[in-house]
């Protein structure tokens, strides 16, 4: 279909399977074989400086493959041969039977032996020495144990709900995913691994044990970590689901309060220690909520979760809950948000849904069985459901640092005075839930209007310091970027919100910042930049833009054209409906992934080829952006090409993308001309990409860039395209061309390379949307 909504020596191994070169998954469910040259190549043959940890039956390395892919590799001890052989096989058993979101996933393994020779007794012998290795997805995050915080500092509520859920999903798997539950019996911080979305992942089950019908047992060994044990294990051996319900109990409460958290439940009676925590909570929370109605859902929440965990620490065990009373109850929390925001029931199934629409469109609809393709390429787009309501959206919070640089010529010109005005549809446009923070300098000296809340009274006092804006050309403008950035990180509560910077600059030292401040941008909000008239240096702002994920627009002092690009952005700003996109690709049978064009955003292959991922930072309602995996597809009938999903994160919760199938026919014989002609949807994706990158290294002269518009429309793709795609960029070209012929330094070619890197409309001299990244209106 087109579319689809060994060194010298002996060597033994676990399995029958031989080493190869790889990292990961081989494209199925079994784990790679790794040879030990390859483990000590990539972790710098062990070395101190990759160290990530060490336990009771081994140490943790950081390996890094030659393409910059990276895992975890265990490398368990060698001194305690028949104890280490047990565990390791044990280990390895386990995870081979796991496949779960919230559970660590091992994507490799060394077992092998090698015949050296040692002194032993003043004579040299041959021995054996068996090196066995565990490797898995590396977690960027690192444990939860370095993120353990008391309430009043460290991470927002969101996060910390999330990662208790996740830990209650993972268990909930081990528990019940099975005919034969599985009990971790070791579940403490250490144990729980995030990742790069603060995703929770329940690791090292080199403990665990696996259950039939009789589900309590006694047992003399009593592994694991004091102080997350219960009385009847520690005492007496009784094992039962109820251990990991303890320690999870624990976890929580260090979760919700801090390393000490435990210590204080346990020293505090219990309705006091509850009042304590959510005295502690409402105080931080209050901070950064709006209104009441949230606030008090937050503190149900917190409560809530405190009570849980308290009645997981139950002596009598029987008393504890399940895995699945928790979740329900946690569940149950959830759905108390929909009344304190007090949403309609079409709101509230509306954020619920699918938010983010994911589809695939192959170039051709065939592949004949005997070719052979090395690069196929296949459009995967995500787009943001469009809001059809007339209430207002239900949306994120937003909060905009805005920083206005502007030299003292701009103000004897008058101009200043252009952008004080424009800037009141900014404030305009925010709502009672978006917070506001404007930045200025007195010589070097910041002066800061903290974040606050766009209610009324909050209204009256940035348009009272928006007018109080003066120009100021001395300061540092990555100095201001980083008090901006700290601002931002410094407010963050919940972990649902949308933070930027919004940066107006007429700065052209394009030179002094690329070269004295590289490495200092922070990347972790996105800066909206706005070149303002002829003075400044387009290559400037694409390149503060283009570092921090943000875009790149220039307009000039109209203020009717100012009010139209501010209008355009901030409405963009306030209709963000997911954030944190994670696109995943899983090559099947046949195939491998080539490689992936992304734009700006960022994108990885493993190193076998089979699986790819791709990352957006937020999508807005109504907003398209497309992406193309090439793929090397061998010959045969294996109409499944790949397979594709991923997840997002929306004003409700961590939502998933569902898995969709990419699929072509392989005939046997030759195939009709319809099935080989070119999608068109694909067709205009490869000519805007084949323009614009081309575009990028393109000798600014306008004959050049007519050239070049001539072959992309001459090709396959160009002659399939639509009409409509031909006559928008034919548009650009135009203006491109202009410019070019003038030889000045030309702002809207440079906004046009950004709006296409990003997929977003940027306004170029006047208000300009391309209808290539929206999706089109009735």
């Amino acid at each position: 279909m087109a579319s689809s909504s060994s060194s010298s020596g002996s060597t033994s191994s676990l399995t029958s399977r031989d080493s190869c070169a790889t990292i990961g998954s081989n494209g199925g469910t079994q784990p790679t074989n790794l040879t030990f040259q390859i483990l000590q190549n990539i972790t710098d043959n062990f070395s101190e400086e990759r160290s990530l940890g060490q336990g009771t039956f081994g140490k943790v390395y950081k390996g890094v493959h030659d393409n910059g892919e990276k895992i975890a590799v265990k490398l368990f001890h060698n001194n305690m041969q028949a104890i280490d052989d047990k565990q390791f096989k044990k280990e390895f058993n386990n995870l081979m039977m796991l496949n779960n979101e919230n559970i660590i996933r091992l994507v490799g393994y060394c077992y092998e032996t090698k015949h050296q020779h040692m002194e032993f007794d003043g004579r040299i012998i041959f021995g054996e020495m068996t090196y066995k290795a565990l490797c898995f997805e590396y977690m960027h995050k690192g444990s939860l144990q370095k993120h353990l915080y008391e309430e009043s500092h460290g991470l927002n509520w969101d996060k910390r709900y999330n990662i208790i859920k996740g830990t209650c999903e993972g268990l909930k798997y081990l528990h019940e995913g099975f005919k034969e539950p599985i009990y971790h019996l070791d579940l403490k911080p250490e144990n729980i691994l995030l990742d790069e979305y603060m995703i929770p992942k329940l690791a090292d089950f080199g403990l665990s044990k696996l259950f039939g019908e009789e589900q309590t047992r006694v047992t003399q060994s009593r592994p694991g970590t004091i102080g997350y044990m219960p009385h009847e294990y520690l005492f007496n051996g009784i094992v039962s689901k109820k251990v990991d319900i303890f320690s999870l109990g624990v976890v929580m409460i260090k979760i919700i309060t801090g390393p000490k958290g435990h210590s204080r439940s346990a020293e505090m009676p219990y309705q006091e220690f509850l009042d304590q925590v959510q005295e502690n909570w409402r105080n931080r929370l209050q901070a950064t909520s709006s209104s009441s109605q949230p606030l008090e859902a937050y503190c149900q929440q917190v409560n809530m979760c405190t009570k849980i965990a308290l009645s997981c620490m139950e002596t009598d065990r029987d008393k504890r809950p399940t895995i699945l009373d928790i979740i329900d109850k946690l569940n149950e929390t959830e759905t108390m948000f929909d009344e304190a925001y007090s949403l309609p029931e079409c709101m509230t199934s509306w954020m619920r849904g699918d938010l983010v629409k994911l589809e695939a469109f192959t170039k051709y609809e065939a592949i004949p069985g005997a070719n052979t393709c090395s690069e196929f390429p296949v459009v995967l787009r995500i787009t943001g459901e469009v809001w059809r309501g007339v209430e207002e959206m239900p949306r994120a919070g937003v909060d905009v640092v805005v920083v206005v640089e502007v030299d003292w010529y701009m103000v004897r010109q008058g101009r200043m005075d252009i952008i004080k005005e424009a800037l009141m549809i900014v404030i305009d446009k925010l709502g009672p839930n978006d917070r506001l923070s404007i930045l200025s300098f007195e010589g070097n000296v910041p002066r800061i209007m903290k974040l606050m809340f766009m209610s009324e009274q909050g209204q009256v006092a940035a348009k009272l310091m928006i007018n109080e804006l003066s120009a100021n050309h001395r300061y540092n403008l990555i100095a201001a970027l980083q008090v901006a950035a700290k601002i931002l990180k410094d407010g963050q509560a919940e972990e649902s919100r949308v933070g930027c910077i919004m940066l107006l600059s007429d700065n052209n030292d394009y030179h002094g910042i690329k070269d004295r401040y590289d490495h200092v941008i922070s990347k972790e909000f996105p800066a909206y930049v706005f070149g303002l008239g002829e003075q400044h240096h387009p290559e400037v702002m694409k390149y503060i833009a283009d570092r921090t994920r943000g875009t790149c627009s220039f307009v000039h002092y109209d203020i009717k054209g100012m009010k139209d690009a501010f209008e355009l952005f901030i409405g963009d700003l306030t209709k963000i409906t997911a954030t944190s996109i994670k696109i995943t690709v899983r090559a099947h049978e046949g195939v491998s992934i080539s490689f992936i064009f992304s734009g700006g955003y960022y994108n990885h292959v493993s190193s076998d080829r089979r699986s790819g991922e791709i990352h957006v930072d937020n999508i807005y309602a109504g907003g398209r952006k497309n992406f193309t995996a090439y793929l090397s597809v061998a010959g045969g009938n294996k109409e499944k090409l790949m397979t594709v999903g991923g997840r997002y994160r929306s004003l409700m919760a961590h939502q998933k993308l569902a898995d969709m199938d990419v699929v072509v026919l392989r005939p046997g014989s030759a195939c009709s001309p319809g099935n080989m002609t070119v999608h068109p949807q694909v067709a205009a994706e490869l000519v805007r990409t084949r323009f614009w990158k081309d575009m990028i290294y393109i000798y600014r002269h306008h004959s050049a860039v007519e050239q070049l518009w001539v072959r992309c429309k001459r090709s396959e793709e160009g002659r399939g395209a639509a009409k409509e795609t031909l006559l928008e960029l034919g548009k650009d070209v135009a203006e491109i061309k202009r410019e070019f012929a003038l030889g000045q330094l030309p702002p809207y070619y440079i906004s046009w390379l950004n709006c296409h890197e990003w997929q977003r409309a940027t306004t170029k001299g006047t208000r300009c949307v391309s209808g290539a990244f929206t999706v089109p209106t009735a």
